[in-house]
């Protein structure tokens, strides 16, 4: 009987060793997206007006975009959309040339640091300007949230 728990016991040691060395695995792709996130907010007397989280996709995914391009995360007390009449963004004082809430499926964007259900994400691409890049998301009464991607 002793042999049979002793057995057992080792049995369930070794199968719990196995599960967390597979929970240590090192995830490079959350690693890296970490390496090129950016979070901010924009507070008004201690109430968040707004929460932006910036992810410079270029360095990711180096095949897929030439001109800067980044995953916007937006959370606002407005109307919870990343440009309307009390925010804009820009990138070195540029508008976006273009924004997409429809994300590519080669992007896991869910599984990103910092993702938020509450948040709406988009795909913005900005004209190539030179570094460091700026990424601003103003506010017109509450300041604004500023970034720069080297």
């Amino acid at each position: 009987m002793k042999k049979f728990v002793f057995l057992l016991a080792s049995i369930i040691f070794l199968l719990n060793g196995c599960a967390i060395k597979s929970a240590l695995k090192q995830d490079t792709l959350y690693e890296k997206t970490l390496k090129y996130t950016e979070r901010s907010q924009i507070l008004n007397s201690l109430e968040t007006k707004a929460l932006i989280d910036a992810i410079y996709l270029n360095p990711l995914y180096q095949e897929k975009f030439k001109n800067p391009t980044f995953l916007i995360g937006v959370y606002n007390d407005f109307d919870n959309t990343l440009i309307n009449s009390e925010f804009s963004l820009t990138l070195n004082n540029q508008a976006p040339v273009k924004i997409s809430s429809s994300i590519p499926s080669y992007i896991p964007y869910k599984y990103f640091p910092f993702y938020n259900k509450w948040m709406k994400y988009y795909i913005v691409t900005f004209k190539k300007s030179s570094k460091p890049y700026i990424l601003e998301y103003k506010s017109k009464y509450f300041g604004q949230a500023k970034f720069i991607f080297q």
